[in-house]
Parts: structure tokens; sequence; C-alpha cells
């Protein structure tokens, strides 16, 4: 690899051709005017500052610099906001303020929403793409019922991509690491007539995996991923303005497997993975499969965003998208080289159609005021199949198996009005108010495959259900100097209710809404002649009827998930941003938070395995539960931070430039499983980050070399129960969990 990062760098000194700086992007939303940065948090562009709740935000520069490919590495940039994997997109999701749902279940959403250029997406697996061509990313914690209402009652991640620029230009991106990584990125724009632009970018990723399969000395978890992107900007009018936008990415990878921590009960187990070489532990990074492993995955889209503004200075905007994901998936999920479960298989298809229409007032007035309507309309279909002897004394070519298919249809309509009164230049009051209908359809059937036994009942039921809610926000804002605005909210969010459409279901159990009510009290400061930006907020929500996901084993030692309303919690803490321009080419960025996030009424929480009656487990009617009233969360550190520091300096009187960047991220101890198995706990670690590179004159031309994980810290994503091996212990690790070392070329024209 290191001849390959010489390659890389000294191809910087062969190039040529001419260069015209790329132009900026019509909308410079994610941008800086000055030193000022600008978001669409509220639905209008704002100043940062002067947006009354906590916000995060990446430039595409910024993700750049860190090497910033997935929304899973975003957690070493933004306290508060944390990924947890899975071995397939389904399950993989979000958290904010240590609130979030990730889950199998196809009737169950998540509690973070994504957004990409206005667009929600339905499922979190579908929003799981490629991080390209990104004008920012917006992190906006805590609930956002009001405005942008679906799947937002923890917090909304809002993705958006670079728009067309008339001036024409482009950039081409290489990036070659470890584990034979190699990233390339290309992006053109320009102006096809004085009132046409577009913009056309595309991306190929490939890396081998990191995990060893000892049966036949195959590497998993890699990553083999392409797509594109293409804009059309039309402005017929000053006043009336057209964005076109399409997309397509192709994920064919072997992936995505996790790892034996500890041995349990089952001998067999422990025999057949011990004599093919694979040793147990924190560590371990070796499997012995004779099952596939692949995930297959197209997600593709459109949308249409129609501007007009009218003669008084009303916008009206209409967005119309309409989504595909379809992922097949298969996991050998028994551990051995064995035909025990060698088939684990999901294959789900998800379509979206969303409509926003709404009008917006001009700013700078001082009566402020957005309003409109919103439909979303999703079908989602899930097959899982599960195949093999599951360890049970059958008769020779005998298997097992259980199907599920699940159907579900779900429409949310909804009508929304946000308002701001300035009373003066330092003091105003804002609210907001959201009725949403929610309607889900949902048709359960378990049956066996062909060829095979049953394990388990049949099923085939169909239940709906109707959800309607009022979400709110009210709140003001005092500006005692023109450095410093204090603000405080209060703002009750929604997530419709579902069902447990899962393997192990036999019924449609009923998984009630989530209800969060959110109090948030935040100053936002720019000091030292707008040097230094600090930022901070405390907060404190309670959720009702918080969705969560248990995951436990069955009578036959397969894996067990449920989604159960976990009664009541309550997360509550302190969030801080600050950027530091200390002059002379130097700047500090970082952030931190402390978050409490604990159950406050949780009495039929299911138990750990090996959970004892003096350790809190009691047996009634036959179900194991204990009572997490007033303990932790899982997956919610109290302590997240993360801290930059880079430094640029000119070199030559042309304007060549060097640069240097020191990255360190901090995620303090969790426990990984709900049920807070004391085996679950990922302790705490951090991750030093650098990079060390070059810019020719004018910036045509940028080369560095970096590193990530300098001190090759191991975790993990996720400790839970071994598969058939009761008491046994499985690991999910990321690609980030090891020391790597790459290189990056840009040329920019």
């Amino acid at each position: 690899m290191k001849s390959m990062i010489v390659a890389l760098m000294g191809s910087t000194l062969l190039a040529t051709g001419a260069y015209a700086q790329e132009g900026a992007p019509l909308s410079d939303a994610a941008e800086t005017a000055g030193d000022e940065i600008v978001v669409t948090a509220q639905k209008r562009e704002q100043s940062l500052q002067d947006v009354p709740l906590s916000v995060a935000v990446l430039s595409g520069e910024q993700l750049s610099d860190r090497n910033i490919t997935e929304i899973s590495q975003l957690q070493t940039t933004t306290p508060n906001f944390s990924f947890q994997g899975s071995n397939n997109p389904r399950g993989a999701g979000l958290a904010i303020r240590g609130i979030g749902t990730n889950n199998f279940s196809s009737a169950i959403e998540g509690s973070v929403g994504i957004v990409i250029d206005g667009v929600p997406i339905g499922r979190q697996g579908a929003g799981m793409t490629d991080l390209f061509d990104i004008q920012r990313v917006e992190v906006l914690r805590g609930p956002q019922g009001t405005l942008f209402g679906k799947n937002a009652s923890a917090g909304v991640l809002n993705i958006v991509t670079t728009d067309p620029s008339y001036t024409w230009g482009g950039r081409v991106q290489a990036t070659y690491g470890e584990f034979d990584e190699f990233v390339l990125r290309g992006t053109v724009t320009g102006g096809i007539t004085q009132n046409l632009a577009f913009r056309a970018s595309a991306y190929l990723t490939k890396r081998d995996g990191y995990i060893r399969n000892v049966f036949d000395d195959s590497r998993l978890n890699d990553r083999d991923e392409w797509g594109g992107r293409a804009k059309l900007l039309w402005e017929p009018a000053d006043n009336i303005r057209v964005l076109v936008a399409g997309d397509y990415s192709s994920r064919d990878a072997a992936c995505c497997m996790w790892t034996i921590r500890s041995f349990g009960n089952n001998a067999n187990v422990r025999n057949q993975a011990t004599a093919a070489g694979v040793v147990p532990g924190p560590n371990n990074r070796d499997v012995a499969l004779d099952g596939d492993t692949f995930i297959r995955q197209e997600t593709y889209g459109g949308s249409v965003q129609v501007d007009v503004e009218s003669a008084s200075g009303i916008t009206l905007t209409s967005i119309t998208g309409m989504r595909w994901w379809d992922a097949v998936d298969n996991n050998d999920a028994d551990q051995r080289p064995t035909p025990v479960l060698n088939i684990n298989n999901g294959n789900s298809h998800q379509r979206q159609f969303t409509q926003e229409l709404r009008l917006t007032s001009p700013s700078g007035r001082p009566f402020e005021w957005v309003g409109g309507l919103f439909l979303f309309n999703q079908d989602y279909e899930l097959g899982n199949s599960q195949q093999g002897t599951f360890d049970q004394p059958l008769p020779p070519g005998i298997q097992l198996s259980r199907a599920i298919f699940v159907e579900n249809d779900t429409q949310n309509f909804a009508a929304f009005a946000d308002a701001t009164y300035h009373f003066n230049d330092r003091f105003n009051v804002f609210g907001g108010l959201r009725y949403t209908v929610e309607r889900l359809n949902t048709h359960f059937r378990r049956f066996p495959n062909p060829g095979t036994v049953l394990l388990g009942p049949r099923v085939d039921q169909k239940s709906k259900r109707v959800d309607g809610a009022w979400t709110w926000r009210l709140g003001a804002q005092f500006r005692p100097t023109e450095e410093v605005t204090l603000y405080g909210s209060v703002a009750r969010g929604f997530k419709g209710g579902g069902f447990n459409a899962l393997q192990d279901s036999t019924v449609l159990r009923t998984v009630e809404p989530e209800i969060p009510t959110s109090y948030e009290f935040g100053a936002k400061t720019e000091l030292f002649d707008r040097r230094v930006r600090f930022n901070i907020a405390f907060f404190s929500t309670d959720f009702d009827d918080f969705q969560a996901q248990a995951i436990g084993v069955s009578d036959t030692g397969t894996l067990v998930f449920d989604v159960i309303n976990a009664g009541s919690l309550r997360t509550r803490g302190v969030e801080a941003d600050i950027n530091i321009r200390a002059g002379g080419g130097f700047t500090l960025m970082g952030g931190a938070a402390y978050t409490k996030a604990e159950y406050t009424d949780f009495a039929g929480a299911p138990c750990y395995f090996g959970q004892t009656v003096t350790q809190g487990c009691t047996v009634s009617g036959g179900q194991s539960r204990q009572d997490l009233t007033g303990r932790e969360l899982a997956m919610a550190p109290k302590v997240t931070a993360n801290a930059t520091a880079r430094y640029e300096t000119e070199v030559s009187a042309a304007g060549a430039t060097v640069f240097g960047q020191l990255s360190y991220a901090y995620r303090g101890k969790t426990f990984t499983a709900l049920d807070l198995d004391p085996k679950s706990v990922q302790k705490a670690y951090g991750l030093l980050d650098a990079q060390l590179g070059f810019a020719l004159p004018g910036d045509r031309m940028r080369a560095w070399i970096w590193g990530k994980n300098l001190t090759d810290q191991s975790f993990v994503e996720l400790i839970y129960d071994t598969p058939l091996d009761t008491g046994g212990q499985s690991q999910f690790f990321p690609s980030t969990a090891a020391r790597q070392f790459g290189a990056t070329v840009e040329y920019r024209f």
C-alpha cells in the first residue's frame, strides 16, 4: 500500500491543464457568507446563530477533510449523535441524545428522521448511502415534529446535496487506503443557457473485508458501491426556480458479519469454531462459515422542487419526491462450517411518494411565517427466511424453516404552520403547530420454505391502525448584545405506532405511538470580532411509550427480536459546539455533550441471559422480566466529544499552501443491549485522526496523506447474544475499529 500512496502523491506533480475555480452553488446555504453559516433547519435560509434550536453543521469540505464517506462515520464529528450497525441495512439505526429505534420490524420506523434535499426517507436503511457531492449535513437535535414531522421524535439528519452552478467547473478526487480501499469521485457543473444549469456527480467505492473467514480464507464486510446524481436547474424568470434531481446507487458486498466474543453452552459451536481456528474475544475478527454472506442493494429516486416568489415576496414551494429501495441479503448465522442455519435472508422492497406544499413569508419582517401541507405514501414489503437444522436431531435430508412475508401500506397526512414575531431587533417569540394523521395497514404471514418442515405455527393476519396527533413548539429568543443570543423553547413530538411484525411474532401485537416533550434553553455567541463562535444548549426530554427493540434467545436458540413500548424515559443534559479562528491559518473547532438518559418507568423490561432473582429478574405468567426504572438507556454514552485543530499557510509567492489537521473523538462507556446485560458494555474509547498535505496555487490541486484511529483502538458497535449458543456473546465491528492510513488527491477544473 505504501507504494500506491507514494504514486498518488507523486501524480500531483505531473498533472497539468487549464484551471477555472468551480463556481459556488446558487443556493449557498452550505457555505459561509463572510463567516456566517447559513442553514435551512426552519424551512428558510437563516444564519445558524439565529436558529433557536441545537444544530450541528458539517460542510462538504469538512466531510472531505475528515475522509467521511458514510453516515455511520458522522458520530466521530458530532456530539450526541450515534450510529448502531447491524448485519444488514434493515437493522441499522441512528440515535440523537441517546434516543433511537433501530429494529428489524418493517411495521416500525426510526426515531431519527433522514431528509435528503427536502424529501423525508421512509426507512432509515434507505438513507444509508454514500456521502458524496454534499453541500452540508445538519444534525437537528431534539423533536422536530412541527416542520419535519415524519419520524422526527428524536431529531433529524438533514442532508443537502450541492446544486448546479452557471460557472463551468468540477473536480475529480481519488483515495487509496487500508484494506485496499479505493474511492473515486467526480463532479462537473455548468450553465447550458443563461437560465439553465446542470450538475452531475458519480462515485465508486471498493474496499476489502476486514473479517476473515477461515473456512475458505475469504474476507467479509467489504464495500463495493457505486452511484451517481444529476441535477438540472431552470430559472425561466427572476421569481421562478425549478430544480430537478435524480440519483442511483448500487451496493453488492460480502457483508455484514459478526464475530464470536465468548462461547456459551453449545458444545458444537465451541468445538467446531475452535477446531477451525477461531479464538473468541473482544478482538476476534475471524469466523468459520460455509454459507453465503452478502448484501445486494439498489437505491434510487428523483425529486422536483419548484419555488415561485410572488410580488409581495411570499414564496410558494412544491417538493415532489419518489424513491425506491430494493435490498436482498443473507448471512450464515450459525457461526460454524456446517449447514445449521446457513439461510438467514431478507428481501425488502420499499416505494415511497412524498409531496410538500408550503408558503413562506419574506425574511426580515416583523412577522415571519411558513405553512403548508405534507403527504407521504409508502409501500414496504419484507420477506425473511431462516432454514437449517437449527441444531435439532433430524433425519437425513430434512431441514426446518420459517419464512415470513410482511406487506405494509403507510399514509401520512399533515398540515403545519410555524411563525416568529419580532417585537424589536432584540426580542421575538416563535411557535408552530402540526396535525398529523398516519394510517398503517399490515399483512403478516408465516409459512415454511418448499421441501422443509415449518418451525413454529403458521400465521396469516391482517391489522390496521390510525393515529392522529398534534405536535407543536413554543419559545422565545432574546439578544442582549449583538454577539449573544439566548433562547428557550418547549416542543411536543410524535412518532406513529406500528406492529411487532418479526420472525418470532405469533400475533401482530400493537406498538403504541412514541410521544416526546422537550424543553431546551440555549445560548449562541460570536465573540472577539466573530473569531470565536460558541453555542451551548441545555435540554430535558420526556418520552412516553418509547419504542425499543429487545434482543433475546428463543427456545430453539435463534435470536428473538422484539419491539416493545419501554414505558417512559427522560434524557437530559448539555451540549456545546465551538469554533475558534485563531489567526495565521490556525483553526480550532469541536464539541462536547453530557447526556443522562434513563428510564423513568420500565417495569416490564426483558431479563438478560443468566440474570437471577437476586439480580432483579422475576418470572410471572411464563415471562422473565426486570424493572429498569431509574436505569440508563442502552447506546446512550453519557459523554461524547470531538475536537479538531487545523493549520494552513502559504509557502510560496504564487500561493501554494501546506496544511495539517489533528482530530480526536471520544465516546464514553455504554451498554449496547436494551436489557443492560453487563456483558454488553462497550468501554470508553477515543479515536485520533490526522492528515498532512499541500495545495498548488489557486487550489486547483490538493493532495494529502491521512491516518485514522492512529492509536489502534478496538471497539464494537453492538454486543448481543450469539444465535444457537445460549449464553454466548457476539459482536459487530465497524471498519474504523483499527488503524488505517491512506492518501487522497483532488484536482479541480
